[in-house]
Formats: C-alpha cells, sequence, structure tokens
C-alpha cells in the first residue's frame, strides 16, 4: 500500500528530550575529545559552533566549522555540521558535497543519516529525484541499523524513511520508537504509520488518539486523520452517513436552484423600477437584489467543487460494489468488467481535465484581432465619451470579430478585479456596424460600461471558471463514451449544468437591465432602443448573408476578397427576414436564457431621456468612427477565410487567379533572298 508522507512538526516529549539531551550531551563531550586529539587550538572554535549549530543560528554555525576544518581538514563532525547548516538554509546543494565529506571520512551512523537527510530534504521547489530518495532510504536504514540505542538517529532514520518513501522501514521504527520514548508524540506518530503499512485502520486511530492525548497538536492531527479515512477503504467505512450526506447534499443544490427560480421572478417584477431609476439603486432594491444574487452565485460555483469529491466517491463506490456483487455471484464477466472499468477511468480523467481548465491553467486566447484604436481617433473619442457619462474608465484593449457581438471582460487575477486594476477589454463584431448609426453604438457602448459600473465583470470569475470545468467535464465523458445514465459522473454534470444555468442566467437578466439603465441615462431610451433593434436584427441578417455567401464561394471556387461587400447572387427573402427578427424580438425567454426579451427591455426604458442631451454626431453612420473600412474588413475577411480553412480544410482564395498568358505568334524564320548572276 502507497503511504502519504505527511510533513508535521513533532516533539519528543519530556522524558524523550531528556533522554536525547543527554545522548547528546556525550556525543559532543566526545567530538571535542576527538579534535583535541588532532587539532587543539580549534576546540573552542568547535564549542562555540556547536553552540551556534544548535540554536539554529546556521551562518555563524558555518562560519565557525569552517575554522574548524582550516585547523583540522576533513574533521567529519565539522563537515557532517556544516551540511546541516546550509540545509538549516535551505542551500542543499551546497550541503550535499560536505555530508558526502564527511560520510567518506567515517561512515558512522550520523554521517549516514546526515547524507540521508540531504539527499531527501525537499520544498516547495526542490523535489530530489526518485535515485537520490533510494539512495537516502538505504543511508537511513543502515543508521538505524547502526545504532538501536540513540533516540536521534532513531527518529531522524524514521522521518528519512517517510520522507523517502520506504514503507518497509515505518514498521521497524515505529516498533523501535515505541521502545524507546513509549507514550510520546514522536512514537505514536510513527506507531499510525507503521499501522497503515499493514493495513490496520482501526490500531492507525487508536495511535492517533493516543498521539492527541501526548500533545498532538489540530492541525496536524487532522490532518493525520484523513490520511488514514483516505487509505481505508471506502467500503468498509462509508454506509448510511454517505446516503444522508448525498441527500443532504441534493436537497442543497435543489434550494440553490429554488433561490435561482424565486430572485430571477423578482428581477423581472422590478424590471422596470430598476431600469428607469434615477435615485439609485436603494431605492428599486436593485442593490440587495444584486447582493442576494451574489451570495447564491458563489453559493453555487462552491458547490461544483465540493461536489466533485462526491461525484468520484459515488463513481468508486458503485464499481467497487458491483465487483463485490459479481464476487458473491461467483461469476465476473469480462466485458461488463471492462466496461465498467472504462466509465471510471473517463470520469476521473473528465473530472480531473475540468479542475486543471478551470483552476490550474485556463486557457486564456485573445477572443479577437486586436483593434489599435490610437489609429481611429474618433472611436477613441466615443469610448472616451460613453465611459465619462456612464461615470467610468474607459476599456485598456479593444478586439474586433468578424461577427455582430459586443461585449465586455476583464484581464487580470480575481484579486486585481476586486481591486478595479485589472485590464478592461471590449469584444467587437464589425458585422454590427453596418447601418447603425453613431448614437446606437454609444448606446451600446455605454450598456458595456455599465456592466463595469456595476461590477459585474469583477467577480465574475469563478462563474467562468466553473462554466468552463462544467463544459470541459461534459465534453469529455461524451468524446470517452461515458456519458450514459448509469454513470453518476454524467448525471451530476448533466444536472448541474441545468442548475449553473439558471441560477447564472438569472443573475446575468439582472446585470442586463441594469447595464440598460446605465444606456439610457447616458444616450436615452431612443438610441439604446434602436441600437437593440439593429443588433437583433443585424444578427440575423448577417448569419444568413454571410452562410449564403460562403456556400457560393466555396461551391464556384470563387475568391472572397471582402465577406461585408460581397453580394450573393440569389437575394435574401426580406419577408422571411422580418418575421424572423420580429419573432427574436418578441420571442418569451426561458429560465435558461440569459438575456430578458428585447421587446420588453425597450420598453422598459425607450422613454427614459438623457441628462446629457442628444450627440450632435448620433445620426452619422458607425462607420465614421473608423480610419479605414476596406482594410478592416479585408482583415476580418482573412480571418473568416483562415477559419473555414482551419476548420473545414476549404482554401478560400483572397484574388481570383490571372488568366494565363496567351501564347505569343510565331514569328518566321528570316531567309537569304535569290540572286542570279548577269
Amino acid at each position: 500500500m502507497s503511504v502519504v508522507v505527511l510533513l508535521a512538526a513533532l516533539s519528543l516529549g519530556a522524558a524523550g528530550e531528556d533522554l536525547a539531551a543527554r545522548q547528546a550531551a556525550e556525543f559532543e563531550a566526545k567530538v571535542l575529545a576527538e579534535l583535541a586529539a588532532v587539532a587543539p587550538s580549534a576546540v573552542q572554535d568547535a564549542r562555540a559552533a556547536g553552540e551556534a549549530y544548535r540554536a539554529d543560528r546556521n551562518q555563524e554555525a558555518i562560519d565557525g566549522y569552517g575554522r574548524v576544518l582550516a585547523a583540522a581538514p576533513g574533521f567529519p563532525h565539522a563537515l557532517r555540521r556544516t551540511c546541516g547548516a546550509k540545509l538549516g538554509l535551505g542551500d542543499r546543494a551546497g550541503a550535499l558535497p560536505h555530508c558526502r565529506a564527511a560520510l567518506a571520512a567515517a561512515a558512522t551512523p550520523e554521517n549516514q543519516l546526515a547524507l540521508a537527510r540531504a539527499l531527501s530534504f525537499r520544498t516547495d521547489t526542490v523535489r530530489p529525484p526518485a535515485a537520490e530518495l533510494a539512495e537516502a532510504a538505504r543511508l537511513a536504514k543502515r543508521a538505524f541499523d547502526g545504532d538501536p540505542g540513540d533516540v536521534s538517529i532513531s527518529a531522524g532514520a524514521c522521518q528519512v524513511a517517510l520522507g523517502a518513501g520506504d514503507e518497509q522501514q515505518i514498521g521497524p521504527c515505529a516498533e523501535r520508537l515505541a521502545r524507546l520514548l513509549p507514550g510520546t508524540v514522536e512514537a505514536e506518530y510513527f506507531g499510525i504509520f507503521g499501522a497503515l503499512v499493514r493495513g490496520r485502520h482501526g490500531e492507525a486511530r487508536a495511535h492517533l488518539r493516543a498521539a492527541r492525548a501526548a500533545g498532538l497538536q489540530a492541525e496536524p492531527a487532522d490532518e493525520l486523520a484523513r490520511l488514514i479515512d483516505e487509505n481505508e477503504p471506502l467500503l468498509s467505512r462509508w454506509g448510511l452517513p454517505a446516503l444522508w450526506a448525498a441527500l443532504g447534499w441534493v436537497s442543497f443544490l435543489l434550494l440553490l436552484l429554488g433561490a435561482g427560480a424565486l430572485l430571477s421572478a423578482a428581477t423581472l417584477r422590478r424590471a422596470r423600477a430598476m431600469a428607469t431609476d434615477r435615485r439609485g439603486e436603494a431605492s428599486t432594491g436593485a442593490g440587495l437584489l444584486r447582493r442576494v444574487y451574489a451570495l447564491v452565485l458563489w453559493l453555487t460555483c462552491a458547490a461544483y467543487y465540493v461536489s466533485l469529491p462526491l461525484v468520484l466517491l459515488a463513481i468508486v463506490a458503485g464499481a467497487a460494489g458491483l465487483w463485490m456483487a459479481m464476487e458473491a455471484v461467483g461469476r465476473i464477466p469480462v466485458k461488463l468488467v471492462f466496461i465498467v472499468g472504462l466509465v471510471v477511468l473517463v470520469s476521473v480523467w473528465a473530472v480531473a481535465k475540468s479542475l486543471w481548465v478551470s483552476l490550474v491553467r485556463p486557457r486564456l486566447v485573445d477572443p479577437g484581432l486586436p483593434l489599435d484604436v490610437a489609429e481611429h481617433p474618433r472611436l477613441a473619442a466615443a469610448l472616451r465619451q460613453a465611459a465619462e457619462r456612464v461615470g467610468t474608465r474607459p476599456v485598456d484593449r479593444v478586439f474586433v470579430t468578424p461577427f455582430t457581438e459586443a461585449a465586455v471582460f476583464e484581464r487580470g487575477s480575481l484579486a486585481r478585479r476586486l481591486s478595479g486594476r485589472s485590464e478592461r477589454c471590449l469584444i467587437l463584431g464589425i458585422g454590427l456596424l453596418d447601418g447603425m448609426t453613431q448614437g446606437q453604438l454609444k448606446a451600446i457602448l455605454a450598456h458595456e460600461y455599465g456592466h463595469f459600473v456595476n461590477r459585474d465583470t469583477a467577480g465574475g470569475g469563478l462563474a467562468l471558471s466553473v462554466r468552463r470545468a462544467v463544459l470541459t467535464m461534459g465534453r469529455s465523458l461524451a468524446q470517452g463514451s461515458a456519458a450514459t445514465w448509469y454513470n453518476p459522473a454524467w448525471l451530476f454534470v448533466n444536472g448541474f449544468h441545468r442548475l449553473f444555468l439558471r441560477v447564472s442566467q438569472g443573475a446575468s437578466r439582472l446585470q442586463e437591465i441594469l447595464a440598460d439603465r446605465w444606456a439610457a441615462l447616458a444616450y436615452g431610451g431612443a438610441d439604446f432602443a434602436g441600437g437593440m433593434r439593429h443588433v437583433v436584427a443585424r444578427d440575423i441578417r448577417f448569419d444568413r448573408q454571410s452562410d449564403a455567401a460562403l456556400r457560393e464561394v466555396i461551391d464556384g471556387g470563387l475568391a472572397l476578397r471582402n465577406l461585408y461587400a460581397y453580394a450573393p447572387s440569389q437575394a435574401l427573402d426580406e419577408g422571411a427576414l422580418a418575421a424572423a427578427v420580429k419573432e427574436a424580438m418578441e420571442a418569451e425567454p426561458s429560465p435558461y436564457d440569459s438575456h430578458p426579451r428585447p421587446a420588453d427591455r425597450i420598453a422598459w426604458v425607450g422613454d427614459v431621456t438623457s441628462a446629457h442631451g442628444r450627440d450632435l454626431d448620433a445620426a452619422q453612420p458607425a462607420w465614421a468612427l473608423f480610419r479605414d473600412r476596406e482594410a478592416l474588413e479585408r482583415r476580418l475577411t482573412d480571418e473568416v477565410r483562415a477559419n473555414v480553412e482551419r476548420n473545414h480544410g476549404v482554401a478560400i482564395p483572397a484574388e481570383a487567379p490571372a488568366p494565363p498568358a496567351a501564347p505569343a505568334e510565331p514569328v518566321p524564320e528570316a531567309t537569304e533572298p535569290a540572286t542570279s548572276e548577269a
């Protein structure tokens, strides 16, 4: 059985400390006597260095033993303690040569143990290689066998055995320390591990109770209790309590679902008042609603990560229970074992991958092509104006995409987002701009800036991490053919996905309503309503127009220089477009939709007037804010062509190939003129 080593601060107890102190004093006298025989002048330096060494004044000890070595080169005790002092300073690389030199000079248990400690020394950044850990285990065993009565050597050898993962040595260590230091924390501590390697979990718990009684601190004791639980087979420990825990956890998730539904209903009831409020959030209860929503969303996110161990427990317990049932029947179907094993492995991998993607190494990519706003001064001015009217700072970066979206987000750590020091980013799809006025675009920008004012993007890192984790886990299960009704992992991820959408999308609806309020107050409800209608209509038109254009270009083997200027040979059905737009404007949102119905959003703020008056340039086209429309459209068309080739393997040329040159006319060969003689 593999034992996980717990590094905890240990105390020898009063009796153990007395014995160790007596043995240490005797050994120190022996060291000074040996030194006096070879270099009497260095004894005083050695005595002072020893006092510094025992007091953990490591640099002073190194300097003192350096003088001892100058007077007595190769003196093993000075080499060994120099090694120990360097380890005390965290200098493993500098310590090892001194420990090896000490062992070469005298193969004593003390020198063997010192080198073993140096080889197994580890920090947060230093991880000894397996070969050195194996060497440390061998040296520690030699030291352990070489001086059975020395408390410090026995205890040190046992700690090295734990650190090096030498399970065979842990049992003898525990037995010896129980004889040398009966009833002490040290003896009971190693007794726990001695019992664990023999699979005696009840005995390990008895040692833990004795260690607590002997003075083991609460924190390491709790970690040891968890270690024992982790090493004990789950089915022998969990029974009815696991069932009650599962029922309680499901009830908690259902409570979150109910809270999300109630908050969503409260948001829609107060939507009109919140969207037109000019007196502040307190008058409509929006501030309280946002805080409650934030708490429920945080609890939902936390529930995901806390649920993962329970899901893994259910998977492993189910597989173990099935195995026990097959053993009881006396028949083990190989195919069934293979299927169950595959489901377990895929599920564990899916959980691990979701944690890696969401917490350890989230995938951070630019959401579009970066736009240098300095090259578009009118756009920069519009961004500043919208930010000023809303009362926040403008975005730091703008990304453009080929499509019709408009969104904001923040980059940086969660602490930087919460403190307002993050990088603010705007995503703007240039497919949105055709036919849009500057007033409409600025109102949409003010809406996005409203999310910054309301801090919707500041604390959203956890929600985004959970969304990414859920999608990653579900995709991994599906790809591994483990998305089945009998897999607890699939049942969980499928159910939690619905729960998370219900809660998070409800919170998003509240955020959208409050952001609409900022847009209407900054530029008036009329411009925001016009911008909203344009966004809905343009999204539908652009989707159909670009789809028709790409099909025509690909099927006909044509070139595509500018997707946004390309007119398909067959015009779009304007009647069908109008019907689709009307349906999108008036479609009732489901509980999982992140935005309220567009028609409702327009109705809520359509009659709000701006405190700043109407812009003189409000009716001007939004494209006038950009310096070179053609260049920008061609740049995004290049991106579309690259995406098509990357995702579908179809290369679309930017320019039509030049026609082949006509062959040149043949030139007749010159001939000599005929001559005649007279």
